[in-house]
């Protein structure tokens, strides 16, 4: 029994380790999902660079104390958590479209570099674009100026023409 214990445990330890590196995770409760799409979540998420792990609502509990989180309470029901090392919104946003799909899917919360984030402040993070997205509204919003004045320059010497 000792070694059942001791391999919990150290499965705790692992995990902590892993949350407290992670960039952002999020905890959600899948149940209802089939084998099928809970592959189709695992392989988007592999290409992103994150991660899904099933775990028991004990060493995930334990885990989620060791890295000192205490924003979650006490977990009940079958529970995932995804975390993410590059893209900190991938996690997020890959379970939200999940929970787009399925109605049933409840989002326990995440964490956002440090930052706890409640079920409704996580879905508004996840509706945001990605990186590449953001830089291109951004550089549209620097050009848009500089587009109305030369198109006010066009139109001026179109009309003196």
């Amino acid at each position: 029994m000792k070694k059942i214990i001791q391999q919990k445990d150290n499965l705790s330890n692992s995990i902590s380790e892993k949350i407290k590196a992670a960039k952002s995770f999020i905890i959600f409760e899948y149940a209802g999902l089939d084998a099928k799409t809970i592959t189709t979540l695992r392989s988007t998420l592999f290409k992103a660079d994150a991660k899904l792990l099933v775990l028991k609502n004990n060493i995930l509990n334990r885990a989620l104390a060791k890295a000192n989180i205490k924003d979650f309470g006490e977990l009940v029901g079958p529970n995932a958590i995804v975390w993410g090392n590059d893209d900190v919104i991938v996690p997020l946003r890959e379970v939200f479209n999940l929970k787009k799909e399925n109605d049933f899917i409840k989002i326990k919360g995440s964490y956002l570099e440090n930052t706890y984030l409640d079920p409704h402040r996580t879905e508004s993070f996840a509706s945001l674009p990605n990186r590449e997205g953001l830089y291109s509204m951004l550089l549209s919003c620097l050009q848009q100026p500089i587009r109305n004045f030369l198109y006010g320059l066009k139109s001026l010497s179109e009309t003196k023409n």
